[in-house]
């Protein structure tokens, strides 16, 4: 009887460990690399580098593990001093490409821009996106290259990032580069908070139970760079000025994860400045015909120039709103 007993008891902690352990740790990183564990080419919604009148130097760079970052330096004319450097970081399922109208913007309001593809993605090396703190951590590598190079290292150094990049412009503020002034729109602080938000949305709140090992699996991928979120960067850097912008009906990272919203978690709080909108989705730098346009498209529309214009219409209001912040800081 008492062996009997013996193996009962044995079974139960196996299955108790399976429950608690091995089954949840499984279903998070089969779930993590069904969303990172693949490439992410150039869409068809979006621009090519011809579409717009700037001039470009292809450029690259190496990342954390010596994969090799690809972009361009963009650049109005050979006949003007531009004010500063702006560095770009895109957001998650985009390219540089995606976003080359507002570069293309600050470009003919006298800037210079560097952007580039995070690994995984368009130009860039790598099988897959590792994971959300990727983006930093490739952020670093560019501003790297920025330090190293006899051009770029003359000028002010701003960030500029959307959504996965929003995230990356504050979260590289740990690594502690030199950087006059960060614009994060739609950014969220850190990558846990982020999968279990989007994760609940897929596949209902009990997700939230694997918050747990999903820190875990990306402390094992990435190490001390996983804690390197939003608001530690933004307080480890405490004269930068900072620019937040979000939406609160946006249905891809939450107001109550935003940065925006942690604004009194933040030291010195008087050089952080925040725009909250009501009704601009997760792109807030669109016009609402834009956003309501692209709600029309589906698999079977055929992108073309016009279409692609169309649906990534700048709002000149929004555009200027980060134009004049960046001209604040010369």
């Amino acid at each position: 009887m008492k062996k009997r007993t013996k193996i009962i008891i044995s079974i139960l902690i196996t299955f108790i460990i399976l429950l608690l352990t091995v089954i949840p740790f499984t279903i998070t990183v089969v779930a993590y690399n069904m969303n990172f564990g693949m490439r992410l080419d150039v869409s068809q919604n979006s621009f090519s580098e011809d579409d717009l009148d700037m001039l470009r130097e292809e450029v690259e760079f190496p990342s954390n593990k010596g994969q090799i970052l690809r972009g361009y330096i963009y650049k109005k004319d050979d006949n003007y001093t531009p004010k500063a450097l702006i560095v770009f970081s895109h957001g998650y399922t985009n390219t540089h490409n995606d976003y080359l109208n507002q570069i293309n913007y600050f470009v003919q309001n006298d800037y210079i821009a560097l952007t580039y593809d995070n690994t995984g993605c368009g130009m860039s090396d790598g099988n897959d996106m590792i994971g959300l703190a990727q983006s930093s951590i490739d952020l670093s590598s560019a501003l790297t290259f920025v330090e190293n190079s006899d051009e770029l290292n003359n000028y002010k150094v701003f960030l500029y990032g959307h959504s996965w990049g929003g995230y990356a412009v504050t979260a590289v503020l740990n690594y502690g580069h030199k950087v006059d002034g960060v614009v994060s729109r739609s950014g969220f602080n850190n990558s846990r908070d982020m999968l279990i938000e989007y994760g609940k949305r897929l596949y209902g709140n009990w997700l939230g139970l694997l918050s747990p090992y999903a820190y875990i699996y990306e402390k094992i991928k990435f190490g001390d760079d996983v804690d390197k979120n939003g608001i530690r960067g933004i307080n480890s850097a405490p004269d930068t000025p900072i620019l937040l912008l979000h939406s609160e009906d946006d249905d891809t990272i939450s107001l109550n994860n935003s940065l925006l919203a942690h604004k009194d978690e933040m030291v010195n709080p008087d050089r952080i400045q925040t725009i909250l909108y009501k009704d601009r989705t997760h792109d807030v730098v669109r016009t609402q015909e834009a956003i309501e346009f692209s709600k029309t498209l589906d698999e079977n529309t055929e992108y073309t120039k016009e279409v692609v214009k169309m649906s990534h219409e700048l709002d000149e209001d929004v555009m200027k709103s980060i134009l004049d912040f960046y001209d604040s800081l010369l």
